[in-house]
């Protein structure tokens, strides 16, 4: 084998190593970690409480759905499983 591939298949294997330790090594997301992130975002954007806040499973792209206040005036946080808020729904009315 000539010299150049072999370099190529150390280089990618090497890359490959280092990208699983690094992926591997973070702490993993917990759906109370979520669920609290939502809750601070209510907090932050209205002044209620978190205890007005509750969770259930998203579907498709949406991991976890975090809604908080009460009917009429329901916000709606919608996460991704990397924990990222994919959108905000804010449903007012009766």
């Amino acid at each position: 084998m000539p010299g150049r591939v072999v370099l190529v298949i150390v280089s990618l294997c090497a890359l490959a190593g280092v990208l699983g330790l690094y992926l591997g090594s973070r702490p993993a997301l917990t759906e109370t970690q979520v669920i609290e992130a939502g809750a601070a975002l209510y907090v932050e954007e209205t002044g209620g409480s978190a205890t007005d806040c509750a969770a259930v499973p998203g579907r498709n792209d949406v991991w976890i759905e975090v809604r908080c206040g009460e009917t009429g005036a329901l916000r709606t946080y919608l996460f991704d499983r990397s924990g990222m808020l994919i959108r905000h729904r804010e449903e007012i009315g009766t």
